[in-house]
């Protein structure tokens, strides 16, 4: 072997991209999930979706929030610090009944480093030489890159929302005092990005890769029905209240196309995501809040999550995120809410963090 490239993740990224049999996998990078309270309790919160991230999880939630404006931040080094995976997004009121948010979500990795003619891993060289010959031993030089690459995934999402609350004196005919319940509505428009670029003394071969990149654009839409408390319905008073979340991600799947020669195309297929919650003071008069979400993609996903107030700055959360096991932290400092999350991997954990501001 005259050239060895190691163009780390590349080659399979290549392979994803020219093969249909890899179709489920194409904008995995929007499977991962945002922001740390949300990971933190397994991302079980599309009946949750109570902040800024709600843009991610399901676009209805913006609507419920009741202050003007709100922004979110989140980073995460994948896989050992190899990947790194970001989020920020923000939303506000712009009319009485519309709620306007912006996102923008990135994975990627960086500086892949690419090398040519390493003398030491030549196809036709035997292991007692490389053993025994000092010339066949990979050399401090050998591992100075020509030049690297980068892979960069990127959404950008605008999010729409509205709603309404049932008017206490009809919602008073079932003859129990009870909050009414809520319903909210949104829709997600997003762009999607993906490129390859490169920086270095590249061949011509190499060069090509970093001219590749695809671009396409989805839907979402999603439902949120809150009822507060179980009174009116239940006949069952303080004992809490239930949200069920529905969200409906790449309707009609959404295409994205690469500018390779023949152009190539590949489908995000839809995603139906289905949550109920259940919220709770009963436990030392401190809110518990219980949740479960099934997900439609990779055959069917499961998570669950939960979420005790310790005290009103600080809440502890865990759960399970398709038997994989999670658990998160929250801290409130005024208007700034500090998140944290831990995902148990296979190989490797990742962790969250994120910040989200009120204002």
């Amino acid at each position: 072997m005259t050239k060895l490239k190691y163009l780390i993740f590349l080659s399979l990224i290549l392979f994803v991209v020219m093969s249909a049999s890899a179709e489920n996998y194409t904008g995995d990078f929007l499977t991962n999930g945002i922001g740390a309270r949300a990971l933190g309790l397994g991302g079980a919160y599309v009946s949750i979706a109570d902040d800024a991230t709600a843009t991610y999880w399901n676009p209805a939630g913006i609507a419920g929030v009741e202050q003007k404006y709100q922004v979110s931040l989140m980073h995460a080094a994948r896989r050992s610090g190899l990947g790194s995976f970001s989020y920020v997004s923000g939303i506000g009121k712009v009319l009485s009944h519309l709620t306007v948010g912006l996102s923008w979500i990135r994975a990627g990795i960086d500086d892949i480093p690419i090398y040519y003619d390493v003398p030491a891993f030549d196809e036709n060289t035997s292991a007692d030489q490389r053993k025994n010959d000092p010339k066949f031993r990979p050399r401090e030089e050998d591992f100075v890159p020509a030049g690297y690459l980068n892979d960069s995934e990127n959404a950008y999402v605008l999010s729409l929302a509205t709603g309404f609350t049932v008017s206490q004196s009809w919602w008073d005919n079932f003859g129990r005092d009870s909050i009414p319940p809520e319903f909210l509505f949104g829709i997600n428009t997003k762009v999607i990005l993906q490129s390859f670029n490169g920086a270095g003394d590249l061949d011509e071969t190499t060069s090509q890769f970093a001219n590749y990149g695809s671009s396409g654009y989805g839907f979402d839409a999603g439902m949120l029905i809150r009822l507060p408390d179980l009174n009116a319905l239940f006949g069952l008073e303080n004992v809490g209240g239930v949200a069920v979340g529905f969200n409906l991600q790449d309707i009609s799947q959404t295409t994205l196309t690469w500018n390779t020669t023949p152009a190539q195309k590949e489908s995000i297929p839809s995603n139906l995501n289905i949550g109920l919650t259940f919220f709770t003071h009963l436990l030392f008069n401190r809110e518990l809040i219980v949740a479960y979400q099934w997900q439609g993609r990779y055959g069917g996903q499961t998570h669950i999550g939960i979420e005790y107030e310790l005290t009103p700055q600080l809440a502890l959360r865990t759960g399970l995120r398709d038997s994989r096991f999670t658990s998160g932290i929250g801290i409130q400092l005024k208007q700034f809410q500090l998140d944290y999350a831990l995902l148990i991997g296979d190989l490797i954990n990742t962790h969250f963090l994120s910040v989200l501001w009120t204002f």
